[in-house]
């Protein structure tokens, strides 16, 4: 079932800043001696810092190739949770120490790593509290102007953080510990992310109906691309039209169902959909889980059919867009050969004009 999370009214009760180096170039750590004083200033300006980032879309979970109990990140929050009174200093440490066995790569950049515990965090309409982990690695120079005792304006400058953008983060909510809390992270796509999600954190994308609406729907758009003939367009085009008006139609999906609908008595496209299907899936480490079926996340497909193309584009400097299903199956496009022009062609019937 897809999850809520709201952060409208997060509050940050503790927070500690460490140093963490690269340890490739054996730059060390700094252990903060302890916690951050909270004014009400600083607190509205590392709120917007922190939180600004998060698009709280995709939910993610910790996990471990042997054992969910084996994931270092998860044990630390595990006993925050459990003691955040005695335990988050202590916690922040680890945790600061464990970045700095995965900051081993000569690209990774130093940094601040800012540890934060939250309150008053919403999921599906529970209050949970929830464990921030920031990392600061860009500097920007600034220029400070000020006024001299002669009322001159002097000019200087300093290197300092870009509040306006996070470089990595992720929020741990108190939720699901059984299978690994739920988790958002940034910066997941970045060529130097990989160690910040797949070594430090260990996180899996929680397969809920945003997850498997989005990955049914990106293999429609690969079956589009790659199972139709070049002259075949005007197929693909109908079959991209017909997946994207399920998504749309539909509250919730059935394999055996959807496939019916797409391909009708045409055993030799179900087949080869299957086929992908499973390649697609071993690919990304996706579990097939379409036999049980689950429900259609309509903001996923929103998004997700802007990536549908419903076009045909002729040498002629024509182009035909073809906006639903309907329009092929009530026989309104037709594709030929004229013998005498040796051309192909689309015959298009309508009513009238718009």
């Amino acid at each position: 079932m897809e999850q809520n999370i709201h952060i409208d009214e997060i509050s940050m009760e503790k927070l500690v800043l460490h140093r963490v180096g690269n340890k490739s170039m054996d730059e060390g750590i700094g252990i903060a001696k302890k916690l951050f004083n909270l004014t009400d200033d600083l607190l509205e300006v590392l709120m917007s810092y922190f939180i600004g980032s998060f698009k709280l879309e995709d939910l993610y979970e910790f996990n471990h190739e042997v054992d969910l109990s084996m994931n270092e990140i998860y044990n630390y929050c595990s006993s925050i949770f459990e003691d955040a009174e005695h335990n988050f200093y202590d916690q922040s440490v680890n945790i600061l120490k464990h970045l700095y066995e995965k900051s081993n790569h000569v690209k990774i950049k130093g940094g601040e790593l800012y540890v934060a515990y939250f309150r008053d965090c919403v999921v599906d309409d529970e209050m949970v509290d929830a464990i921030g982990i920031f990392k600061a690695e860009n500097k920007d120079t600034y220029l400070k102007l000020k006024l001299d005792e002669e009322e001159e304006w002097t000019l200087d400058f300093e290197e300092g953080t870009d509040i306006s953008k996070l470089d990595k983060g992720c929020l741990v909510f108190n939720r699901e510990k059984e299978t690994g809390y739920r988790v958002v992270s940034i910066d997941l796509k970045s060529a130097d992310a990989k160690y910040w999600k797949d070594e430090f954190l260990t996180i899996t994308q929680v397969q809920d109906e945003r997850f498997q609406t989005k990955a049914y729907m990106d293999l429609c758009k690969e079956f589009g691309k790659s199972a139709f003939k070049e002259e075949d367009k005007h197929e693909r085009v109908d079959f991209l039209n017909r997946s994207k008006d399920y998504f749309e139609h539909y509250k919730e999906f059935e394999e055996k169902e959807f496939k019916e609908v797409i391909f009708e008595d045409n055993h030799e496209k179900m087949d080869s959909f299957e086929a992908l299907k499973q390649d697609f899936q071993e690919k990304l480490g996706i579990e097939d889980t379409a036999d049980e079926g689950f429900f259609i996340s309509k903001p996923v497909v929103k998004k997700a059919k802007r990536g549908f193309k419903n076009n045909i584009q002729l040498d002629t400097q024509m182009e035909i867009k073809i906006l639903s299903s309907q329009a092929q199956a009530d026989g309104f496009l037709e594709r030929g050969y004229d013998d005498e022009r040796e051309m192909k062609y689309y015959k298009i019937y309508f009513n009238n004009e718009k």
